[in-house]
C-alpha cells in the first residue's frame, strides 16, 4: 500500500511538471516586434471601456480588439491557453503588453509592464 501512494505521488509530482514545462514550452510569439499593448473586450463592457480611456489620457499606445469578432476571440483564446490561461470563463478585458496576457489588470500594471518592455 506505501509503494502504491509512492507511485501516485510520483504520478502526480510528474504529471504537474510537465503541465508545467509544456506551457512554457508552447508560450505563443510576442504579436510585434517592439512593446505593444492590446486590449481584448467588448463595446458594451464598462471595465474595457475604462481601461481603453485610461490608456488614451496616459498616452499609451494600444490596439483594440473586439472579441466578438469570432477571429479575434479564436486568437485569443490560443494565445491564453498558450499562456497557461483558461479560456473557460474569465473577465474582460484581457490585455496583451508585449506578450504578457493578463485578465482584466490595473491600468497603472499596463502602464508599468508596457514601459518596462520599452526599456
Amino acid at each position: 500500500m506505501k509503494n502504491l501512494t509512492i507511485l501516485i505521488v510520483l504520478i502526480a509530482a510528474g504529471y504537474q511538471g510537465w503541465s508545467q514545462f509544456s506551457v512554457l514550452a508552447n508560450k505563443p510569439e510576442p504579436l510585434y516586434d517592439e512593446p505593444y499593448v492590446v486590449v481584448y473586450g467588448r463595446n458594451s463592457c464598462g471595465f474595457t471601456q475604462q481601461t481603453l480611456k485610461d490608456l488614451k489620457q496616459s498616452g499609451i499606445p494600444f490596439k483594440y480588439e473586439n472579441v466578438d469578432d469570432k477571429y479575434v476571440a479564436d486568437l485569443l483564446h490560443s494565445r491564453m491557453r498558450n499562456s497557461g490561461i483558461s479560456t473557460h470563463r474569465y473577465n474582460l478585458p484581457v490585455v496583451d503588453v508585449s506578450n504578457s496576457i493578463v485578465i482584466r489588470p490595473k491600468t497603472n500594471s499596463i502602464i508599468k509592464t508596457y514601459e518596462d518592455s520599452a526599456h
